[in-house]
């Protein structure tokens, strides 16, 4: 299965990187991993993934730092919509 991350994922990480940069360097590596492995594994089983409030989208939350991760499937790819902390502010959902 092809993974896609939207141009707002993208954003999200662009956003991750350049808060935790300036913090800690390990803390960035230690994050992206945790986020990288998270999308890795949501092929393994496309239903794993909470039910949001649009029927054809479902987030995972990394097990450590708990972000979310809202994605959809398209045939055989894997739309990344998202990448954000619930400490932000929520996601409009109907803007995915």
């Amino acid at each position: 299965m092809k993974i896609e991350l939207s141009d707002l994922a993208l954003q999200d990480l662009e956003e991750v990187r350049l808060f935790l940069s300036n913090r800690s360097y390990d803390g960035l590596k230690n994050v992206l991993a945790d986020i990288e492995t998270t999308i890795l594994s949501i092929p393994e089983n496309l239903l794993a993934g909470r039910i949001t409030p649009r029927d054809d989208v479902r987030e995972r939350i990394t097990p450590k730092y708990g972000y979310k991760i809202p994605y959809l499937v398209r045939g055989d790819i894997l739309y990344i919509l998202r990448v954000y902390h619930p400490k932000r502010k929520p996601i409009d959902y109907k803007n995915v």
